[in-house]
Formats: C-alpha cells, structure tokens, sequence
C-alpha cells in the first residue's frame, strides 16, 4: 500500500516596484484540498510483476469514489490513496485484498478531527448476477456449517491417516475457519473438512481465500476436488483436483489433476501439474475455472496452469478427461499429516518440534460460469 499526504501551497508574494506586498499586488496561488484526494486500487501481474492501477472517480459532493475497468475484485493486489495533510483513514483498505465487495465504506478523519465517509463502489462489478452455487465465509465461531460440511474420515492414505475426526482440529474462529494438526498425548491429529454428500457440481468456478500460517515438514495442507459422481470407477481413473497443495519449506504451492492418462499410462503432455511461488503465510485466493474443455488454475486472479480436454478417439481407453458433464466433485479443504511409519510420504518425516500446522481458510465460493 502506498500513502501520499497534500500539503497545500504557502502563499506567494512578488514585488513589483515596492518593497512590501500590497494588498492589490498580492497573488495566491492555492491547491483545493479535501479529505479524501485520489483513490486508486493495483491489480499486479504476476508474470511481469508489475501492477497496474485503476484510479477512482471521486465525487466531492455526495462522497463517492466510483471505480471501473475491474471485474474480477479478487485480482487486486494493492491500495494507493492520497489525503490532506494529518488526515487518517479507517479501516485500513489493504485489509479488503482479496475480500473486496461492490461497495465498501472508508472514514477518513482529517486533522482537525472532522469525519467524512466514502463509498468506495466497483462500477462494473455485479453481485447479483454472479450466479453463486456454494458459499461459506466462515463468520460464526464455532462448528463449521454442518448443512455444507462434514468431517474428513481417517483413512489409510497419506493426507488422512491422522484425521482426528473432531472439532477439535477443524473449527471455526475470527473469521476463520482453522484447520490444525498436532501431536497431542502422543497422538497425531489433523483436521479437514469436505462437502462430500452435501455439495458437489459440474462446471464453474471455484475460489478459496486461505493462508498457511505454521507448515512444519511432514504437514499437508491442501484444497483439492474429488468426485461424488463419476464416469471411470477408482482411482486414479475417476479424476482428482488439486487446487491447492503445500509441502515442507516449499516456497511455492501446487496445482494438479490426478487422471488414468498419467498417473497410469504416465503421459504428461500436456502437463498434469504445475508450481507456482508464492508466500504461502498470507493470504491468497486459489481458484479453479472447470469447463468442458480445461480446467484453468488460478492464483489471485491470474491464471497459471491449463489442463486442457485432448477429445481423443480412444478417450474410454485412455481416460484423459474424467471430468465431463456427466461428472459431479465436492470440496475438500484439509491440513494433513506425512506417514511416520511408511517412511514415503511427498510431505516428508513429521517434524515433531514444530507442530501444530495450520491453514486459515476465509471463505470459500463456487459459482456458476457465464454462458
């Protein structure tokens, strides 16, 4: 986030033939201030690492700050604001990344105390016709939604094995819902959720805001897809999404598709998986767009993986493409743990000191594509 303070302009008096001002000589030369100068949001790109700035309209009379040109509010990656000189704002709209709404209210307090609010309104952004399929923001301290989720069950495989299958390690708080895994009277315990029985759907757009705040080796932290129907029977012939997925000090995140293609016939073109660097400690949304014809991988709003649907011929003998319309996949959201005892696990021998790991989702939201 950048600030800039206006400092108005000091009066200038110029001589002509006397040596003091006069009144009639004088010129002042004055910038109009008012609390709230310019107000800008930064969309960066990550392949270029530069960002470009959408600049505000703002209407002194009523206090709105219009702001065009963004669809997608997800994709903004920075504030730029300038007040009157000692003028403050609230709240902090670097804390909006990645939660922004269609309208959002600033206060900006000037140096002799008076108050004024802004609208901050994204003119082209509609909430309405977003065609929204699942959402949860995790605002109630407690249980997660039992209507949308249910526990994760310990299972023989790496990411489940140490699922606790209680509360304890998957609750929600402060916004949040958090995802724990910890060694606990010698016990190792993790925590996640799914939607499986509850929710699944076919084609859309799936992001989830979450950070990972402790990632010891051996953690697992992941947001990933699995069907509830399907056209080829077992894995990895039914499909798998990865939307998601951190490992040990790993300074970049995972996104990947499990198929019969590759991980059986092993054909990696096109490219089942890609990696991409990130601070994993803050936020970011992680997105998924499913069509018919590719799934797009999403980081913040910039894409960074296509898998794309190869329509080939010997499609029932190759099953390159589990994920057809006659598919459906629910959400998983988990913090898992290495196998201690295999000795194999992709996350590594457990670090025992470090623990608990721990992943903060936000909020999670599924849409519908447009047509």
């Amino acid at each position: 986030m950048r600030k800039k303070c206006v400092f108005l302009l000091s009066l200038l008096c110029f001589g002509m033939t006397a040596t003091a001002c006069l009144d009639d000589e004088t010129s002042e030369i004055k910038q109009e201030s008012y609390p709230l100068m310019a107000f800008a949001v930064g969309v960066e790109n990550a392949a270029t690492g530069t960002v470009t700035y959408y600049h505000g309209d703002i209407n002194q009379t009523d206090h709105r700050v219009n702001i065009g040109g963004i669809t997608n509010l997800n994709s903004i990656t920075d504030v730029d604001y300038t007040l009157e000189e000692g003028g403050t704002i609230s709240p902090d709209p670097t804390t909006w990344i990645g939660n922004w709404k269609k309208e959002q209210t600033v206060t900006v307090t000037g140096a002799d105390g008076t108050s004024t609010s802004y609208v901050i309104n994204f003119t082209r952004y509609n909430e309405v016709t977003e065609n929204i399929l699942f959402y949860d923001d995790f605002d109630t301290d407690g249980t997660p939604d039992e209507s949308k989720w249910s526990l994760c069950r310990r299972q023989s495989s790496d990411w489940n094995e140490e699922m606790s299958e209680s509360y304890d390690q998957a609750y929600v708080e402060d916004g949040n819902l958090v995802l724990r895994a910890e060694l606990k009277d010698g016990e190792y315990l993790s925590g996640g959720i799914e939607t499986q029985g509850k929710f699944a759907f076919t084609f859309g757009k799936v992001e989830v805001r979450a950070k990972i705040t402790r990632y010891p080796d051996g953690a697992f932290p992941a947001i990933w897809m699995m069907p509830q129907t399907f056209i080829y029977s077992g894995w990895p012939a039914c499909g798998e999404i990865d939307i998601m997925e951190h490992i040990k000090q790993d300074g970049y995140i995972y996104s990947s598709i499990h198929n019969h293609y590759f991980d059986t016939m092993g054909n990696d073109d096109p490219a089942h998986s890609a990696t991409v660097t990130c601070d994993i400690s803050e936020y970011h949304v992680y997105g998924l767009e499913w069509t018919a014809d590719e799934l797009n991988f999403y980081l913040d709003g910039v894409k960074t993986f296509t898998y794309p649907n190869l329509h080939l011929e010997n499609e029932a003998e190759m099953m390159q493409w589990p994920f057809t319309a006659e598919s459906s996949f629910y959400l998983i959201l988990n913090m898992g743990l290495g196998n201690n005892d295999s000795g194999t696990s992709w996350a590594g021998p457990i670090d025992d000191a470090n623990l608990p790991a721990e992943m903060l989702v936000d909020w999670v939201k599924v849409t519908s594509l447009d047509d």
